[in-house]
């Protein structure tokens, strides 16, 4: 019988390890926006209106089409709520 390596405090390190990546890895991106070009985009109606439709309309449909045609073919429940959690989400 083999211990899991990923329990009690193996876990908590792995998950505190892998939130501080994520908070490095979008502060980083964040440190490069440009405030004048962030300006022109927030200024840009057509393409804050194209990306609401995409993520709110486009996203969530995919998925929903991608569970429904892969339930069929080997997609688990849990794997299809997973798919279709990651596609409604924002952002």
């Amino acid at each position: 019988l083999e211990s899991d390596p990923y329990s009690g405090t193996g876990k908590t390190l792995v998950a505190t390890a892998s939130n501080a990546l994520l908070f490095m890895l979008i502060f980083g991106m964040a440190g490069t926006v440009d405030v004048m070009q962030l300006k022109r985009q927030l200024n840009n109606r057509y393409a804050i209106v194209i990306g609401v439709i995409m993520q709110f309309v486009i996203m969530p449909l995919l998925g929903f089409l991608s569970v429904t045609l892969l339930k069929d073919r080997g997609l688990t429940p849990p794997m299809g709520i997973a798919l279709l959690i990651v596609t409604a989400s924002p952002g």
